[in-house]
């Protein structure tokens, strides 16, 4: 019988990140769906996971994973690993846009879209890699956006950090 290839999605709270959490554990992955503070700001969306994962005896595990936090992405990483043994795929999936007019832009705005959009990235494949290397095998996913290719009108900063 062959192994569950196990999976660590970021910001799989909501959107594509949930969106390929339930499509993967439906056909047959053990899924690690992180998100920043499942406990509190996102309660409701693990609970949610967490019931279909009950209703439907999928193997979902919620993990408290930010990534604009070394030690958080390191912890989660580790957790994953010891619970599941492996880490076959990871989906670098966490984002979010900054919109406005550039000069409307904070650089302390423009920094936290960078941190996570691009450097969440860089954190989340530091601490993955070496498991990965260590298993000799590995997949890296990461999620983009046309926006990446092209910039819009007030998307400005949000294009850079996908094109990053």
């Amino acid at each position: 019988m062959a192994t569950k290839q196990v999976v660590l999605i970021t910001g799989a709270s909501t959107g594509f990140g949930r969106l390929f959490t339930e499509t993967l554990a439906r056909k047959g992955y053990t899924v690690f769906a992180t998100m920043r503070d499942p406990g509190g700001k996102n309660a409701k969306n693990a609970a949610e996971i967490e019931a279909l994962a009950k209703k439907e005896s999928l193997a979902i595990h919620i993990l408290d994973l930010d990534v604009t936090k070394d030690d958080s992405v390191d912890k989660a990483i580790k957790a994953a690993i010891d619970k599941a043994g492996r880490l076959d795929v990871v989906i670098n999936n966490a984002g979010f846009p900054v919109v406005g007019l550039a000069e409307t832009i904070t650089v302390d705005e423009a920094q936290k879209q960078f941190d996570t959009n691009f450097f969440g990235c860089v954190r989340v494949n530091r601490a993955a890699l070496p498991y990965m290397r260590k298993q000799k095998s590995g997949l890296l996913l990461h999620i983009s956006s046309g926006a990446g290719r092209l910039v819009f009108p007030t998307f400005g900063f949000y294009c850079a950090s996908k094109f990053a």
